[in-house]
């Protein structure tokens, strides 16, 4: 299996899949709500690889009303405990970019905002190993409809949603830094 992916990531529904949900025009902003729910529960269905009792899913996805209208979504998920940061980061982007297409691509109009958090284990200086958010990132519907869905391989996400936290020690790892 290549780095970056995970027995979980390789099989997180297909954004093809005639069973994803869709949301037609004029339908109510609840409506939209609960099939972008719908979306997000099939993206991050099952457990993650490294442990069989951890859900993908760590907090429900949340459809919130965004200030200036429409949706907000808010979600955080479990990432794969892979043997290297690159890995691990290479594998959340992958989940995030999944999540991000099926999602705007869903025709949900009243769709604004979508915020990710990745999970993973990290070093924290207090308690030793926990599990915090590592990654979070947000994209913004202007941006996301200007993405080439079908080409999405060839982009670098990095430069598209706006990265809100990276693990100060997955930031250095990255960078090549030594500690």
């Amino acid at each position: 299996m290549p780095e970056g992916t995970s027995e979980s990531t390789a099989s997180s529904a297909a954004i093809g899949d005639t069973d994803v949900q869709r949301c037609s025009r004029g339908l109510s902003i609840d409506d939209q709500k609960a099939i972008l729910v719908a979306i997000v529960n099939r993206q991050l269905a099952g457990t993650t690889t490294h442990d069989n009792e951890l859900a993908r899913l760590e907090i429900e996805p949340d459809p919130r009303d965004h200030r200036q209208g429409g949706i907000w979504m808010v979600m955080e998920f479990n990432g794969d405990e892979l043997p290297s940061v690159a890995a691990k980061k290479a594998a959340m982007d992958r989940e995030m970019m999944d999540i991000y297409e099926a999602l705007y691509t869903a025709n949900c109009e009243d769709l604004r905002e979508v915020h990710i958090s990745g999970r993973a284990k990290a070093v924290d200086g207090r308690v030793g190993i926990a599990h915090a958010i590592v990654f979070k990132t947000k994209l913004v519907r202007d941006k996301a409809y200007d993405v080439d869905w079908a080409g999405k391989e060839g982009l670098d996400f990095n430069d598209i949603w706006d990265t809100m936290l990276l693990n100060v020690r997955w930031r250095r790892e990255l960078a090549g830094e030594v500690e």
